[in-house]
């Protein structure tokens, strides 16, 4: 039996003697009806179309750059609520990396891929799977169980911010080669010149959620019930509002990062998202709106204690409000306060100092190093 096949995926494919090379497309013959079930199953092959040369214009088929810097299909996200958010990583990462290797791509191409999508999400949402070439490195910096190792377990690579993330997921379970790199993201903020940070005339308050669920659970984010008391906080301060880029879009908002709203800010209102941690490594104080975020958070992550989240609300890791007002008494104190010592020794853990405002840089050297030993 003659047999039209197309690999539609960026790495080869291979089953029994047959190898198909990325994104070709070949005739061969098949004699077993079994392996034509294996062929005929595999999520990478398209087996007997007619129209595969208009699919591979189509879809962007092609050898990529050295290496791909990947928003995995626009179409996946919300609008496009993650391309800034994917850009904003990227870019400290790409000024130290050779222009002619480098590029960013919808879908990942042959050779390498930097990924900002851990794979569970990417096979439940029926994307291009993941390649042996291909390298995690998270669209955020929250918890959230989203670099669990069962989460990540078809990366070969991943890179994050800090020691603590190495040792979660190796003790859930991640097999794959770690790179500590940094919070790449950050860069621009750390390394900005302090003189050019615009003034407060009074102490700056931004509230800066993660965004909203509409599961069980729902209070992980205190958007939007927190915006029923925005008009309490006095106006002795200045209030100011980023909601999480697909937040942003249901509102017809730009969908841009929280980047230096968190810079301007005195105080940040957060609750699980990575706007948190990102405040704490700029040495902003954050206040935890707890009754609306306390309960579910903890309820949501109660089978993995270990993760960040759930610690952070079962220890009191930063400031807690039990109500709005106790929230509005305790702007005073972390206004004198600042930083506590708990909240400095966890966000070392989660991004250590000596990596910061050098990520991008750190990251690059690494992943040449590796895309060397690859041969890509």
């Amino acid at each position: 039996m003659l047999v039209n096949i197309l690999n539609r995926v960026h790495y080869p494919i291979i089953i029994d003697k047959y190898r198909f090379e990325p994104f070709e497309e070949t005739t061969i013959r098949i004699d077993s009806n079994c392996i034509f079930r294996e062929i005929r199953s595999n999520r990478g092959l398209r087996v007997d179309k007619l129209d595969n040369q208009a699919y591979i214009k189509r879809h962007g088929l092609k050898k990529g750059n050295k290496i791909n810097f990947v928003y995995d299909n626009m179409s996946q996200h919300a609008g496009e609520a993650y391309v800034n958010a994917i850009e904003a990583l990227s870019n400290p990462i790409m000024k130290h990396l050779p222009e002619k290797d480098i590029g960013y791509s919808k879908i990942p191409l042959t050779r390498m891929n930097i990924r900002f999508f851990n794979s569970a999400r990417i096979n439940e949402q029926g994307k291009i799977p993941v390649g042996p070439n291909d390298i995690f490195f998270s669209h955020g910096i929250g918890d959230k169980n989203y670099w669990k190792g069962s989460k990540i377990a078809d990366y070969k690579y991943a890179f994050v911010p800090g020691p603590a993330w190495e040792k979660r997921m190796r003790n859930t379970g991640y097999k794959g080669e770690i790179f500590v790199c940094g919070y790449t993201k950050l860069d621009p903020l750390i390394n900005i010149d302090k003189n050019s940070i615009k003034k407060n005339s009074k102490p700056k308050i931004l509230w800066a959620p993660t965004h909203g669920y509409n599961s069980k659970n729902k209070g992980r984010s205190s958007y939007p019930a927190f915006s029923r008391y925005l008009d309490q906080i006095p106006k002795d301060y200045d209030l100011a509002t980023s909601l999480h880029p697909t937040s942003k879009m249901h509102n017809n908002e730009k969908q841009l990062p929280t980047t230096n709203e968190l810079l301007e800010a005195d105080i940040v209102i957060a609750d699980a998202g990575s706007t948190l941690y990102e405040a704490w490594i700029l040495g902003k104080p954050v206040i935890f709106p707890d009754w609306i975020c306390a309960k579910d958070t903890m309820n949501h992550f109660k089978t993995d204690p270990a993760n960040f989240e759930y610690q952070i609300y079962s220890k009191k890791i930063g400031y807690h409000a039990k109500s709005m007002e106790h929230l509005i008494k305790l702007f005073d104190i972390a206004l004198s306060d600042g930083m506590k010592d708990l909240e400095k020794e966890f966000i070392e853990e989660i991004y250590p100092t000596n990596l910061r405002g050098k990520a991008g840089e750190t990251a690059a050297k690494q992943i040449l190093e590796l895309a060397n030993r690859l041969k890509v």
